[in-house]
Formats: structure tokens, sequence, C-alpha cells
């Protein structure tokens, strides 16, 4: 058996909102109007400065869905991949790089988990380096490649605990010897089942 160090990403690996930080880029792609843009400024001053609890953070997946339905799943990846360098690398807390490097050097698997979605999550994992796993909120892309408005999971709550789970039976992770690392009371579901949380 082997134990891993699963990491919250948003102000825990790095300073803010990832999904929010890619504002510049998406309003400059097409993606978003200014009116969005702003409304996203002002949900992140809040986030920062008071955090999200569950209804706050269900309020911003269902604007987040609507908001998504129609674009073009691929654009969006290769916008979220070119854009790392400079929405990414300002906003990371070295203390988690630290962190991050510390349990690969003791052998530990180190997974990303995340309530944003996936197509922000995997590129910004191997913009880091380091991490082995990457658990994220992966929407429904219909035939066409764009985004349908619905969620296929969503990795929050105790959806984070079950995504955890089934990668530790996969895996044969000993979550009792693993470490968990989070800014949020949403989180404790996921810190609760590891070691050392």
């Amino acid at each position: 058996m082997t134990a891993a160090a699963f990491f919250d990403l948003d102000k825990t690996i790095i300073a803010r909102s990832s999904t929010l930080a890619f504002g510049k880029p998406l309003f400059r792609a097409g993606f978003v109007n200014r009116r969005t843009l702003a409304k996203a400024a002002i949900a992140q001053m809040s986030y920062v400065m008071f955090g999200a609890d569950h209804d706050q953070m269900e309020m911003v997946r269902a604007q987040m869905l609507e908001l998504t339905k129609g674009w073009d799943a691929n654009e969006l990846r290769r916008l979220a991949a070119e854009s790392m360098e400079e929405v990414v690398a300002p906003l990371v807390y070295q203390e988690a790089l630290e962190l991050i490097g510390h349990h690969r050097e003791s052998g530990r698997r180190v997974v990303m988990i995340s309530s944003s979605p996936e197509e922000i999550v995997r590129p910004l994992a191997r913009f880091l380096g380091g991490i082995d796993e990457v658990i994220a909120t992966r929407s429904k892309v219909g035939p066409d490649g764009t985004y349908t408005g619905d969620v296929e999971f969503y990795a929050y709550g105790d959806g984070k605990v079950d995504a955890i789970r089934e990668l530790a039976e996969r895996e044969d992770i000993d979550l009792a010897a693993s470490f968990a690392y989070s800014d949020s009371a949403t989180d404790l579901p996921m810190l609760r089942i590891v070691g050392h949380p």
C-alpha cells in the first residue's frame, strides 16, 4: 500500500478561484462580455474576503453551467493551456509547491482535487508539475463538442470523498496514512477521511 497527499486547488495551491482567474483570457477570446467579467471580479473579491459556503458554491456551479452552455470544449481547453503562465504563475503559493515536493520525495502520490472544471485543473496540474492525479468537475459535452449545460461529475463535498475512495481502492492507497490540505470548511468531508488532515 502507498499513501497520498490530496490538495484542494483554490486558495490552497493558488491564491484565488482558478475559474475566476481565467476571466481576462476568456474575455479576450470572446467567451464572456464585460458585464460577465465585472460580475466575476465582484465574485472573486467576495470569495477572497469571505470564502464560499455550500449555498454559494451551488449558485456558482449553476451559473457556470449556464454560462458555458454551447461553448466549444476543445477551444476552452486550448485557451486554458495557453494562459497558464499569465494566469497561474503569479497566484501559486510557494508553501504549496514545497509541500507537494516534500510529499513526492516521501514517496506519496500527489492528487489535486478541485470543484473547478477539469479543463482548467488538468493543464494547471501539468503546468505546476509533480501532480500524479487530478480529480475535478467534469461537464457534459454533446456530440457536437460543445457543453450541454449539465454536469457529469461534481468534485465537491461528498463527491470529493467518493472520488478519493474510488482512487484509493483502485490504486491501493492507504487513506489512514494519507494527507489532505484545504482552506475551506466545505472540504471537511475530504479532511475527515485521511489520517493527516
